[in-house]
């Protein structure tokens, strides 16, 4: 039987300084290494459930030579999509993933924090694989974190790139589709500087440890202390 897959997604680049989009008040630099810390807190929260998961990443290929090759667990892929057919390389990955049709898969924005492995198990048993349904996480910001759903349904994960990441949109494209939706929140998806002071606030919560280890509690601090004064709140 084959495992259930998540799937870490960046939908533009993210680790190419020249070809990020650095988030405001954060230089080029600090930006690709909160990208980096964002997308390797994902990394490393999943090792714990490795062998429960297929776990792979799909970022874009002008990111390819900035991925660190130790960053990846063993066993796991990673794709790389040209900007242009980033859809179809999406269905590609999806397609060869498995050919169980019980199987699920998470997509996972790499900027989004605040899951929890037992959270992963619970989103992956409300997918009904005897009608169509899908679970979509999002942010107080009205910003897609996740979605869940069979793998072979992937016209869902299609859908994300038409979406823009924006919730409200995407369930006016999947309401099109009939499918039953199930919305989880109590993300933070990190897209601008506002957000970044509600991650500073919410990993100096005890309860963040949950879902951001101390290892990489302590790397976000190197951030943090960086722009302590612009993060005074």
């Amino acid at each position: 039987m084959s495992k259930n897959s998540i799937l870490i997604f960046a939908d533009s680049p993210i680790l190419n300084p020249q070809e990020i989009i650095p988030y405001p008040k954060l230089s080029v630099n600090y930006s690709v290494y909160l990208n980096t810390l964002l997308f390797s807190n994902w990394l490393d929260l999943l090792s714990e459930v490795q062998d429960q998961y297929d776990i792979s990443a799909y970022l874009s290929e002008v990111d390819k030579d900035y991925l660190p090759k130790y960053i990846m667990p063993n066993g796991s892929d990673t794709f790389f999509y040209k900007k242009e057919i980033i859809s179809e390389s999406l269905r590609n990955v999806l397609l060869n993933r498995s050919t169980n049709t019980e199987s699920k898969t998470l997509v996972l924005y790499f900027n989004s924090i605040g899951l929890k492995n037992a959270e992963i198990l619970r989103l992956f048993s409300l997918v009904q694989t005897d009608e169509p349904s899908i679970v979509v996480g999002k942010s107080s910001t009205q910003k897609i974190n996740c979605v869940c759903a069979k793998q072979s349904d992937y016209e869902v994960f299609e859908l994300l790139i038409n979406a823009g990441k924006k919730y409200d949109k995407y369930l006016e494209l999947i309401s099109e589709k009939d499918y039953f939706v199930h919305t989880i929140k109590n993300f933070l998806s990190i897209d601008d500087f506002e957000d970044i002071k509600k991650l500073y606030i919410e990993l100096s919560k005890k309860e963040s440890l949950s879902y951001c280890s101390k290892k990489m509690h302590e790397s976000f601090n190197d951030l943090f202390i960086e722009y302590k004064e612009l993060l005074n709140v």
